[in-house]
């Protein structure tokens, strides 16, 4: 892997967060990498600048550079749902060209360097606890190389999704979708929340809960003793007891008082508590117990929101695990200053606020209307919503409907059908359908359409005075930027 015969690595949906970052860390090796998208997107400026060389639409073609085929070509998982008989694949196929999932590539890659790997996983927060762990690592004989499925505001290049470091770790998110994470071999696994998702891919909780355990199962512990560090939900121990993991990791519990498990489990844990929210961050006491004796560690985070503090104390507690001390972390956690389109707030010319944000499930909907309503007290919330995926809309409709019912004025966008075809679905569920069951317990509903029209459609229903917040996992942050940058404080 990454030895000298490997020239050129052409990668099959490049666009892809997570994939475009491993497609830098190839060129930051040498590499010349090619990558092909569906369609034309504006926003693959950064692969560009770095000389990589991006086809939109899918042929055959693509997989050749100056007549010669491509040493390796890769693809995003997302990719294959979409179209199994992506002529790209099927061309390295027939030329007989190595060719891999990304994941599968860069876990079997990293898994040669003999460094401690750090996955994040969970139904959601992994960008964010990758970024909080990877400030905290950073300078410190661990400085990690980290490819994450989100932007850091930091990173070392403005808004980039990888960080290369020379240190002795590596961090990756553990993404279950596809069970993309099977080709990830860690030493050491945080997982900050844990709800079925992907119906696309598992058909109920159980099998969600089998996934990860066959996940950490596969986890390596030549470098590190193989360690879990778990919320402490009980789903979460259902799967340690099932699986018979304590025999064979080391388990760290952590959560708040209020979680289901937190009383419940035993050995190492570690309790928030005293927790206060500010203006401008978070305050917090960490409680580390081991075998009944307990040690206090007094925490502030100047970044927000509230529930970040889950997050927070995931890395924390790696970055413990690993040997640095607490002076150290509480210095460095602080460089951490947001993840791009998580909880991101810009002001507004009035009152309030336009915030965006990567939620993509009823539970994300709900915490962040939670953190808003305590934030903005007083202020008119509106959620400007587009729901990700025909399947996931579908299996949780009646909860995307309660978690926005709550907010005083709600606008759906259509459904981002991502790796899905839109026939498939046209009669069971639409957006126009999610804002007739959201209206039986909210009437301030609106359906208004596409992505693209959304400055048109959408212009006449913000308010400078209100808590505007845009979420959802799609596409519609191409085309929401003239809206926030008419209403922003400039």
């Amino acid at each position: 892997m990454l030895s000298d015969n490997i020239k050129h690595v052409h990668i099959v949906g490049i666009g892809g967060c997570a994939s475009s970052a491993v497609a830098q860390y190839l060129v930051s090796n040498g590499v010349t990498v090619t990558g092909s998208e569906r369609e034309f997107r504006s926003d693959l400026g950064s692969l560009t600048d770095l000389g990589i060389r991006v086809y939109f639409g899918h042929y055959k073609g693509n997989i050749y550079l100056d007549g010669k085929p491509a040493d390796y070509v890769l693809y995003s998982p997302a990719v294959i749902k979409f179209d199994p008989d992506n002529v790209e694949i099927a061309e390295a196929r027939k030329r007989g060209i190595p060719k891999m999932s990304w994941e599968n590539f860069i876990g079997e890659y990293l898994n040669t360097l003999g460094k401690i790997g750090i996955t994040i996983s969970g139904s959601e927060g992994k960008g964010t606890t990758g970024g909080i762990l990877t400030k905290i690592l950073q300078g410190t004989e661990f400085e990690p190389l980290s490819i994450l499925g989100a932007k850091m505001k930091n990173a070392d290049k403005p808004d980039s999704n990888i960080s290369v470091g020379s240190g002795s770790t590596y961090i990756l998110e553990g993404d279950e979708f596809n069970r993309n994470f099977y080709g990830y071999h860690p030493s050491i696994n945080v997982t900050v929340n844990f709800k079925y998702e992907h119906p696309e891919t598992y058909k109920d909780f159980d099998e969600y809960k089998e996934a990860f355990a066959h996940f950490f199962g596969g986890m390596n512990g030549d470098n590190h003793p193989k360690t879990l560090i778990l919320r402490a939900t009980q789903d979460m121990l259902d799967v340690v007891m099932k699986y018979k993991l304590s025999d064979t990791h080391k388990i760290i519990w952590f959560g708040l008082p209020t979680d289901d498990a937190i009383d419940t489990v035993t050995g190492n844990k570690y309790i928030i508590t005293s927790h206060r929210l500010c203006p401008d961050g978070n305050e917090f006491v960490l409680n580390k117990i081991v075998n009944g004796t307990s040690e206090q560690y007094r925490f502030r985070l100047d970044f927000l929101p509230g529930y970040i503090v889950l997050n927070a104390v995931g890395a924390i507690i790696a970055a413990f695990e690993l040997g640095l001390d607490y002076e150290t972390i509480q210095q460095n956690i602080n460089r951490f200053t947001g993840m791009v389109r998580r909880f991101d707030v810009t002001k507004t010319v009035g009152k309030g606020a336009l915030i965006t944000d990567y939620g993509h499930s009823p539970e994300s909907i709900s915490h962040i209307m939670k953190e808003l309503k305590t934030i903005y007290h007083g202020l008119k919330l509106h959620f400007v919503f587009q729901p990700h995926l025909f399947s996931r809309t579908y299996a949780f409709a009646d909860g995307f409907a309660e978690a926005l019912a709550p907010a005083d004025k709600i606008s759906l966008i259509d459904i981002y059908p991502a790796r899905e075809h839109i026939e498939d679905w046209a009669d069971k569920i639409s957006s126009s359908m999610l804002a007739e069951k959201i209206r039986r317990l909210n009437p301030n509903v609106a359906y208004i359409g596409a992505a693209r029209d959304i400055y048109q459609n959408l212009h006449n229903r913000i308010n400078a005075d209100e808590v505007t917040c845009f979420i959802g996992a799609g596409d519609m942050d191409a085309y929401y930027g003239k809206l926030i940058d008419e209403y922003k404080i400039k």
